[in-house]
């Protein structure tokens, strides 16, 4: 029975580890193949925090999942490109002329102001401390090493043994492979 749970507990860790080497590859091919500055998941992305600018409500290492979308308020904390860089800030105050005014929380200057081209979308949720998790597991190299340590144990759980037989079976070697069935000494 252990060994049967085993092998379930492995199949469940190779569909989810397949699924992160899904996402691995997707997000490859979208940064590095297409140059997209961000990876677009049915209109959510995610950042990993790089500085302190946002703290305490988001700091160093925190993962953002980013709505994609420029539909923006005052006080939405959003995600938004600034000279080549993705900036993560609150939003201030939406000027006479369709731009923003954004702001750090832990900064003491705003910063210069965005159009609605410039916005990405708004952060709907920070996962505190998990974005260098994040960023380990959907390595390419990291993923396929777990992928082959999980296959590897798949077939150690699969393996069942060697077959004892009866004295009633018989046993020969064809040149189709080996067979077994049942028969007489005569067949011998």
């Amino acid at each position: 029975m252990s060994g049967r749970l085993l092998k379930i507990i492995s199949n469940i860790l190779f569909v989810i580890l397949s699924i992160v080497l899904l996402i691995a590859i997707y997000s490859f091919i979208s940064l590095r193949v297409l140059n997209e500055p961000y990876v677009n998941f049915f209109s959510y992305t995610f950042f990993q925090v790089g500085s302190n600018s946002m703290s305490p409500s988001i700091t160093t290492n925190d993962l953002l999942i980013v709505k994609i979308t420029d539909d923006v308020k005052e006080n939405d904390i959003i995600t938004f490109t600034s000279d080549d860089m993705i900036v993560t800030h609150r939003l201030v105050e939406v000027l006479n002329d369709n731009s923003y005014l954004t702001k750090g929380d832990a900064n003491t200057d705003y910063d210069q102001p965005i159009t609605t081209d410039n916005i990405i979308g708004k952060v709907i949720k920070v996962v505190p401390n998990v974005g260098v998790w994040f960023k380990v597991f959907t390595s390419p190299k990291i993923v396929v090493l777990i992928m082959i340590t999980l296959f590897l144990f798949s077939l150690a759980f699969s393996y069942k043994g060697k077959k004892k037989l009866k004295d009633s079976d018989d046993f020969g070697i064809y040149y189709s492979g080996i067979a077994l069935g049942k028969g007489d000494k005569s067949d011998r």
